[in-house]
C-alpha cells in the first residue's frame, strides 16, 4: 500500500486508534499544557502544525486559548486527513502538502508543532533546515515523536511499522545531533502513559539566531 492510502485508510478511523489514549493523546495534553506557558494574551502568534492528521491538536488549542490572538494552520499529506480536518473544524485553514514543499509557503511561523510525524520523512536533515527557515526569530519548533533508545523501544517501533509502513525513529541523541546546529534544545519531556509504550520524546527547540 502507498503511503499516502495508508493514511488516508486511517484517517475515518482515527480517532478510534488505541494510540489516540496511549501515545496521541498524552502527547496533545503535553504540548497544551507548555504552550499555556509559552503564548501570552498580549502577543500575536502564527502556529503550524505539521502532519495535522484530521485537526485534533489545532483544535484543541482553538478551544483552550479562546480570546488569544493566534492565527492557525494545518498541514498533511493525506488528502483524506485534510477533508475531515476541514470537516472537524472549517474555520482552520488547511493544506494537502509534502513536508518537502512547505518552503513554500513563505509566511513565516512563530510556533511550528510536528507531533508523530517526523518518523515518516525521508529527509528528516532536510525538514529540519525548512521547519527553521519558517520560524521567525527565536521561533520554536515543538517536535513529539516516538524514539528508539532501547531494545524495547526497537522492538515495539518494529511492530508499529506493520500499521503505519516504513519509518525511521530516531533516538534522543539523533535528534540533538541533526538540530545542534539549527536550534537550542529548552528542554526534553519523556511521555509514558503505560510501561508498555515506546519512549515518547517532546523536544522544545528554539531556532538560533544567524
Amino acid at each position: 500500500m502507498y503511503k499516502e492510502n495508508v493514511w488516508d485508510f486511517w484517517a475515518q478511523r482515527y480517532e478510534g486508534l488505541w494510540v489516540q489514549k496511549f501515545s496521541l493523546g498524552p502527547t496533545r495534553r503535553e504540548i497544551i499544557k507548555y504552550l499555556k506557558k509559552l503564548l501570552k494574551k498580549d502577543k500575536s502568534y502564527r502556529i503550524l502544525d505539521m502532519g495535522c492528521g484530521i485537526g485534533q491538536l489545532l483544535g484543541e488549542i482553538q478551544s483552550q486559548f479562546h480570546g488569544y490572538r493566534i492565527e492557525l494552520m494545518g498541514v498533511d499529506f493525506s488528502k483524506e486527513m485534510i477533508q475531515r480536518a476541514k470537516d472537524r473544524h472549517s474555520d482552520i485553514p488547511y493544506r494537502q502538502m509534502d513536508v518537502k514543499d512547505i518552503p513554500f509557503l513563505k509566511e513565516p511561523f512563530d510556533i511550528i508543532l510536528c507531533t508523530h510525524s517526523f518518523p515518516y520523512y525521508k529527509d528528516q536533515k532536510k525538514a529540519l533546515k525548512d521547519f527553521k527557515g519558517l520560524l521567525k526569530e527565536d521561533g520554536y519548533l515543538l517536535l513529539a515523536q516516538a524514539s528508539q533508545n532501547t531494545l524495547y523501544d526497537r522492538a515495539a517501533m518494529f511492530f508499529v511499522k506493520f500499521t503505519t509502513g516504513k519509518a525511521k525513529y530516531p533516538s534522543v541523541k539523533g535528534i540533538f545531533s541533526m538540530t545542534e546546529e539549527l536550534f537550542l534544545c529548552e528542554q526534553v519531556l519523556c511521555i509514558r502513559e503505560k510501561f508498555f509504550m515506546p519512549s515518547i520524546y517532546l523536544f522544545i527547540l528554539k531556532g538560533i539566531k544567524l
